[in-house]
């Protein structure tokens, strides 16, 4: 089957120093390892000339954790939730101070990913406030969350003169409430509330695997996954293009962490505490490791996807090498 291999790549300086040559040393690693691009998570700022174009076939969008309050009450709940933030890095966090801020800033980052002329520009379809990633405890459902969202984007997308946004959206499931993808009806009516055409979903497995603690074994979560994926109309299923292909079995993580509660002092931490303590706490939920049974095979032939990206957590290229091998080996 013919699709694009990707790998996932930051233009953080994190990422970039992997590399002796920066750029060149990853242009050069794409070449070695026989893949035919990067996705690439971009930034806020117009991308740096110094990334070589050719190698980007997919762009990542920033992730907005909590903006639904924003979006409805503006400024007075951009207090509320990050009220230790100067005004300007609330772009970071939730888009801005309101809707409108909210909607210039998406579409300033759908016109720096369009200077890629990707296949797609990733979208996370979702919304949680930090104390809920610990408790469960959500304000919103699935279905609110997709609906605001679809209103989020359907005002950007009317800021550009046809209708459309400048680059295909690939919008991105969750385990936090917003698609997750496991009630075919959702999915449907999300879809159907998009007032614009050019976008598609993109499947994370492991992402699919988060929200079923239950499973303990690979072999459980691609029966799971493909019976996620069979479960969903026609139409949803032809819009699957993508792929973010990486496996999570965090399930006994998962409840452990359900039975404890927020963690220790939590009430104490200032905002800024609290990203770490996240951070931490959603690498050990989506763990981001490679398949290790040639059944992943069955995800491929189902979705049969346009692009794979090889999608996973490590601290070093030569980590990132040995998780690439294992998976791609799995799918020859």
């Amino acid at each position: 089957m013919n699709y694009q291999n990707l790998i996932d790549f930051s233009a953080d300086l994190s990422d970039v120093e992997r590399f002796e040559n920066k750029w060149e040393g990853l242009k050069e690693y794409i070449a070695q390892q026989e893949l035919d691009g990067i996705e690439l998570l971009i930034k806020y700022n117009y991308p740096s000339a110094e990334i070589p174009k050719e190698i980007v076939k997919s762009i990542h969008l920033p992730f907005w954790i909590t903006w639904l309050d924003v979006w409805r009450k503006g400024e007075s709940a951009a207090k509320y939730y990050f009220s230790e933030m100067m005004p300007e890095y609330l772009q970071f966090f939730c888009g801005g101070r309101n809707a409108a801020e909210m909607v210039e800033t998406q579409k300033r980052l759908w016109k720096y990913a369009s200077v890629f002329n990707p296949a797609h520009a990733v979208v996370h379809a979702s919304h949680v406030e930090l104390d809920h990633m610990f408790t469960r405890d959500f304000t919103y459902k699935n279905t609110e969350v997709c609906s605001v969202l679809a209103q989020l984007l359907n005002r950007t997308a009317q800021e550009f003169t046809d209708g459309e946004p400048p680059v295909t959206l690939a919008i991105e499931n969750l385990w936090w409430p917003g698609l997750d993808l496991l009630f075919p009806a959702e999915v449907d009516d999300f879809a159907g509330s998009l007032e614009f055409d050019n976008w598609n979903f993109l499947l994370d497995t492991g992402h699919l695997m988060n929200t079923n603690p239950a499973l303990r074994c690979e072999d459980e979560a691609i029966d799971f996954i493909l019976d996620r994926i069979t479960r969903l109309s026609k139409g949803a299923q032809s819009r699957i293009n993508s792929l973010h292909l990486n496996c999570s079995l965090s399930g006994e993580y998962q409840l452990q962490q359900l039975q404890n509660g927020l963690p220790k002092d939590w009430e104490k931490f200032t905002d800024l505490e609290k990203y770490p303590a996240v951070r931490k706490h959603i690498a050990q939920i989506d763990q981001h490791l490679p398949f290790t049974t040639k059944r992943v095979k069955e995800i491929i032939a189902e979705v049969q996807p346009e692009i794979v990206v090889h999608e996973f957590i490590t601290e070093n290229m030569d980590e990132y090498s040995e998780k690439l091998e294992i998976q791609r080996n799995n799918l020859m």
